[in-house]
């Protein structure tokens, strides 16, 4: 019980809002090697880029995460294997989630919900964010 009071009391201290700068781009684990360097090449594209969150919008010259209107935020808890929708090598996604600096045990986040889109921020600490975004690993620092 205390555990899961814990969890709660820790995803309810995440916040997204405020301003993020992506400052990490890699092919995720589950993209295929023959297309590992081509998705390099387009995460290196988007370092620096800024994203603002706001209680109502999302802001980013990174067009997909601009979005300047009816932005909900929920907060979440997911298991490792249900981190970046489920797509974590198998069997064990909890060695991949470690490799990517994920502490072991469920993963606070926040749902970002935009008008034609959801994205699913999973938080490594307070202050560092990672997201799938087409088979790239984005890392967000609060800046």
């Amino acid at each position: 019980m205390f555990a899961a009071t814990t969890l709660a009391a820790r995803a309810a201290n995440i916040s997204i809002l405020g301003k993020w700068e992506i400052v990490e781009a890699v092919p995720a684990p589950w993209a295929q090697p023959n297309n590992r360097s081509t998705l390099a090449a387009i995460g290196q594209r988007v370092l620096q880029t800024m994203v603002t969150f706001s209680p109502q919008a999302m802001d980013s010259k990174f067009k997909p995460f601009n979005c300047k209107q009816h932005v909900l935020y929920e907060s979440n808890v997911l298991e490792v294997d249900a981190l970046f929708q489920g797509n974590l090598p198998e069997p064990n996604p909890s060695v991949a989630a470690a490799r990517l600096g994920f502490r072991k045990g469920d993963v606070p986040g926040v749902d970002v919900r935009c008008l034609k889109e959801t994205f699913t921020f999973h938080f490594r600490d307070p202050d560092t964010a990672l997201i799938s975004y087409d088979r790239i690993i984005l890392t967000l620092k609060r800046r």
